[in-house]
């Protein structure tokens, strides 16, 4: 059955040799390129279970949806023998769910709407070479259009490269703002980048935790007592509580000279009503 240029083929006793041809338009990125099913077969006659993955969220990436495994089967000795991917709306939600009388919070968005898209591949079991045996490219749900295909979480994340270009950027005092504004310029615009600034901030973030060892507790106690060494009238303290730092304070000598000259204390709350309860 035709529909669009696309086929859609059933589970049969042999496996088909199936061409699927789509396009993108020219305003998507430059990674999404014509594809066959053909083609893939070819390059994935001796590929592993993430490779045949791959292979469907680039597709599913130019058509503007996002792929999840569904089904996968293994033989008596371990082996993968079929690998069944889909599209993320499908499913549907349990009807248990909706007609419940005692929810305390409003429903979610359903986005759960039984699409029936998939591709399932199999292994031979004497060859090991993959072949594409179902094929459904019909969707019962909008697509994502070309412009926002970029800013899918499944299509967003930094390579290696640009987190070794961001953290030695980062490591030369360049603001995160700054490295996202450059990399964009970089690259062509938004949407030829891969990531959005949340991305970036995410990965600066993380990589200055990993950074620090052990805790952020024993990193700042460990910072006070070095600055004893070098100021002698240096005073901290702090109080722990179930094995946890609970309080801390502490001033420098020349804060402590100061305040035995003038005998006043001007202090800055920064996170003065800026917790979820509003309390100082």
């Amino acid at each position: 059955m035709e529909n669009n240029g696309k086929e859609s083929y059933k589970d049969g006793d042999q496996s088909e040799d199936l061409s699927v041809e789509y396009e993108c338009s020219s305003d998507e990125s430059d990674d999404m390129v014509d594809v066959t099913v053909d083609e893939a077969e070819a390059d994935i006659i001796n590929a592993d279970e993430s490779q045949v993955c791959e292979f469907y969220a680039k597709y599913a990436k130019c058509y503007g949806f996002v792929s999840q495994k569904d089904l996968k089967t293994v033989d008596a000795n371990g082996n993968i023998n079929t690998i069944q991917l889909v599209c993320n709306k499908a499913g549907e939600r349990h009807w248990k769910h909706l007609k419940r009388d005692n929810r305390q919070r409003e429903h979610r968005a359903i986005t759960c709407v039984n699409c029936r898209a998939r591709i399932r591949f199999i292994r031979h079991y004497r060859t090991g070479k993959w072949k594409v045996s179902v094929f459904e490219s019909e969707h019962n749900h909008p697509l994502c259009p070309p412009k926002y295909r970029h800013l899918i979480a499944a299509n967003r994340g930094l390579n290696k490269a640009d987190k070794s270009q961001a953290d030695s950027l980062r490591a030369c005092g360049v603001k995160t703002c700054h490295i996202m504004g450059y990399m964009v310029f970089q690259k062509g615009g938004y949407d030829k980048v891969g990531f959005t600034s949340k991305d970036l901030h995410n990965h600066i973030s993380k990589t200055r935790r990993g950074k620090v060892k052990d805790s952020d507790a024993f990193a700042a106690l460990a910072y006070l007592l070095s600055k004893v060494d070098s100021d002698p009238l240096f005073l901290g303290k702090f109080t722990l509580k179930d094995g946890r730092l609970d309080n801390l304070v502490w001033a420098n000598g020349a804060s402590i000279v100061d305040y035995e000259c003038f005998g006043d204390v001007l202090a800055f709350d920064t996170t003065y009503k800026k917790m979820c309860t509003t309390s100082p």
